[in-house]
């Protein structure tokens, strides 16, 4: 049985896996399945682009006084392999979810993860609510969901990109 040989993990050997250019500094490494780059550091997983935000020096630990990311690295390029210092911002888990509503990237309506509906069912519903003779709690029975389901669409909480 051979001898296994693990790299040293110093700054140098992470900048080495980034493919430095005027623009985006993109990781070479392996990804997650959202497209951030990731790597094991010293014995933990980290996403590449908060080991570069560490390295150089816009937070003091790769990770939070909790264990976890209390303070979210964001990219103004929106590039997720991107490692470049000067396209990164700090933020809150609010400022990251604000950032990706002002640039159109939450999904909306039928595209949400846990939609029981169609944007056609949806806007159904708020036909047939709109009309003044039926109950939600009949439509919602009418269409497999709950009655507080037909209450946000017709409100237009939900689905309000049809």
């Amino acid at each position: 049985m051979g001898v296994i040989v693990v790299a040293p993990q110093t700054p140098e050997s992470f900048w080495a896996r980034v493919k430095k250019t005027d623009g985006c500094w993109e990781w070479q490494g392996k990804c997650n399945v959202r497209g951030y780059g990731k790597l094991r550091w010293h014995g933990k997983m980290y996403r590449a682009h908060r080991i570069a935000a560490w390295l150089s020096g816009l937070v003091e630990t790769p990770r939070g006084p909790s264990g976890i990311a209390d303070t979210f690295i964001l990219h103004k390029c929106d590039n997720r392999r991107c490692c470049n210092p000067e396209h990164f911002f700090l933020g809150s888990q609010s400022d990251n979810v604000k950032d990706a509503y002002v640039k159109n990237r939450l999904a909306k309506g039928e595209h949400v993860g846990t939609a029981k509906l169609t944007n056609i069912q949806a806007s159904e519903i708020r036909k047939e609510y709109a009309k003044g003779y039926r109950f939600q709690k009949d439509i919602a029975k009418e269409y497999g969901v709950s009655q507080s389901v037909v209450c946000n669409i017709t409100r237009q909480r939900t689905y309000r990109n049809i």
